[in-house]
């Protein structure tokens, strides 16, 4: 069982694409283990498309009232939460590309200063 073209398709989507579901209801898990609502939940549902910038939003009328617009005021949390945890996680990639490359250049370093020292014959 490989790695299917698929699969890598979702993957490259999954780096440019956020999906934040807030669902009311009952849900069950699919094959991949996703929370799938069932039918009569209500969910809103956010897509942010983190190259472009550019945050959809989707929700029905129901949660522009009592008692549902505690839940829109929810998933808006989210998206803030969610935000913060993606820019956390390019400067820790940053940090981490950063580490690899001082690591790269110390290997160099010793690899030319190793060639650079003659040999020592023993006596």
């Amino acid at each position: 069982m490989g790695i299917s073209v698929e699969d890598i398709k979702n993957a490259m989507n999954n780096l440019v694409n956020l999906d934040i579901r807030t669902i009311v209801g009952e849900v069950n898990l699919d094959d991949k283990g996703k929370m799938q609502p069932v039918v009569g939940s209500k969910q809103i549902v956010s897509r942010m498309n983190l190259l472009e910038g550019d945050i959809t939003t989707a929700f029905s009328e129901e949660f522009l009232q009592a008692p549902l617009d505690s839940v829109r005021s929810f998933h808006a949390l989210r998206e803030r939460q969610a935000m913060e945890i993606v820019q956390g996680n390019i400067k820790a990639l940053q940090h981490f590309i950063g580490l690899i490359d001082t690591l790269e250049r110390q290997e160099k370093l010793d690899k030319t200063t190793a060639s650079d020292t003659p040999p020592v014959h023993p006596v």
